[in-house]
């Protein structure tokens, strides 16, 4: 099975890519040695910095992306359906085993709450704001979970084609008619997490969509590195530790 990792620097969410391409590091060995052919869209540093560690690579430093999930989108608008993207923070502990037969799968369903997901509730706020004039097809406020999309897998071209396409659409709005007031962007809000996830979720219950997920299913096991648990040294270090070992055996070899 084939996961196809994505990083730009380009796209700026980030501000110590060398720590976070580190940790791609450790998910892509992890994930050849279990059995996965590895695919890695990237700009030229991201390449560079992993070279050794994917089979196959496209080169997107000429691609323009303004959102996070905008380089997601554009590998599903390039791959055929049934292709995976997979996040670079996921840890394998296990091969991943995957729902086939599922018209979407979702790497886990979050419930929103104030507490946990502050942000996805202002960015909500935010938009609800332009509601009156707000006419993004599916799209609702009502919806109180949302679909992780850190591991994100169509089943068919036209339910690809069909979230691709929406999303995009949803974008340009947003860029054009609601960022220029409300400066989420512009302020480091992740606006991903509702043109994506959570709308993709709105989606899925209006098109009453067949959808499952990595987390949990059958024999799975792994750690998804949410947030800024990425940066605590207790997660890290231990997989920077796996990494130190590895580069030894092969200087050894």
């Amino acid at each position: 099975m084939k996961l196809i990792y994505s990083y730009s620097k380009h796209i700026g969410d980030y501000t110590d890519t060398d720590h976070i391409l580190k940790i791609y590091k450790v998910s892509m060995l992890r994930a050849k040695k279990l059995g996965h052919d590895i695919k890695l869209y990237g700009c030229n540093y991201t390449l560079q910095f992993l070279n050794g560690y994917y089979n196959t690579a496209v080169n997107v430093e000429k691609e323009q992306f303004l959102i996070t999930d905008d380089l997601k989108m554009y590998i599903h608008s390039k791959e055929p359906a049934g292709s995976i993207t997979f996040d670079g923070d996921i840890i394998l502990n296990t091969k991943l085993q995957i729902d086939k037969e599922s018209d979407i799968i979702f790497e886990r369903k979050e419930k929103i709450s104030p507490s946990k997901f502050q942000n996805t509730t202002i960015i909500l706020n935010a938009i609800k704001k332009h509601r009156k004039k707000l006419k993004i097809k599916h799209f609702n406020f009502d919806t109180r979970y949302f679909y992780n999309v850190g591991i994100l897998r169509f089943k068919s071209e036209e339910i690809k084609n069909t979230f691709v396409s929406l999303y995009f659409k949803f974008r340009d709005y947003y860029i054009s008619s609601i960022e220029p007031e409300e400066n989420l962007i512009k302020n480091k809000y992740i606006v991903s997490v509702v043109i994506s996830q959570y709308y993709f979720t709105c989606i899925c219950n209006a098109l009453n969509l067949k959808v499952n997920f990595t987390h949990r299913y059958h024999t799975n096991h792994y750690r998804h590195l949410f947030g800024t648990i990425k940066y605590v040294e207790a997660t890290y270090s231990p997989l920077f530790d796996e990494l130190k070992i590895e580069n030894t055996q092969k200087t050894v070899l």
